[in-house]
């Protein structure tokens, strides 16, 4: 691995990499207000909850302590992480973003009531808490396809750990139907077979 200091200097010398960094930053967060408005719109139209062959038959954790803490911990560490190490992070954010958009067209689609659950989202978060989000699961499917990005090889094995880790914390908890949960891993390696092919334009 490059240092940290001849990653920046790799990148803050080209004009190229300059720009998709920024069209990274600019993309991610542009696909976060197109999620808010989508997910809104899927809350306002939600039909009834329906039957899951899991859920039905595990008991509903309270998890929230856990849940909210995993995910600050999980991302706050790889931003910062991405930060030292810049190289693969113009496309890190690039790809993260089609992903979020992939994500919200297929809950564009899919406007069934969400389970029971005890998942609660703190009020401060309350700009992406949504009812009615279902299909697929981005907390279980995102880290999942940042593991098949990445080179890096500690990284991507802590990913994918997590992801793991993922499933068990919302199906105890009830805040996906399993569909949405094990459907993102094959959503989110298809995703990355594409976003892999064009890697190279973004790195070299």
């Amino acid at each position: 691995m490059t240092s940290k200091q001849s990653q920046w200097r790799e990148i803050l010398s080209s004009n190229k990499k300059i720009a998709l960094f920024v069209v990274g930053i600019a993309a991610l967060s542009s696909s976060f207000i197109i999620n808010n408005q989508v997910s809104t719109y899927v809350d306002h139209v939600q039909g009834q909850a329906v039957g899951d062959l899991i859920l039905d038959n595990i008991p509903i954790y309270d998890l929230n302590f856990i849940f909210f803490w995993a995910v600050l911990i999980f991302w706050a560490g790889n931003i910062i992480y991405r930060l030292i190490f810049p190289k693969e992070f113009p496309f890190i954010l690039i790809s993260l973003s089609l992903f979020v958009l992939i994500r919200c067209f297929f809950i564009a689609l899919t406007h069934i009531g969400p389970p029971e659950t005890l998942l609660v989202v703190p009020e401060e978060l309350s700009y992406y808490s949504f009812n009615a989000d279902m299909f697929f699961s981005g907390h279980v499917g995102a880290p999942f396809f940042y593991a098949l990005l990445t080179s890096v090889k500690n990284v991507k094995w802590i990913a994918i750990i997590y992801s793991i880790i993922m499933v068990v914390i919302v199906l105890m908890s009830h805040g996906h139907y399993s569909i949405d949960i094990f459907a993102s891993f094959f959503i989110a390696h298809s995703l990355s077979v594409l976003m892999l092919k064009l890697k190279p334009r973004f790195i070299d």
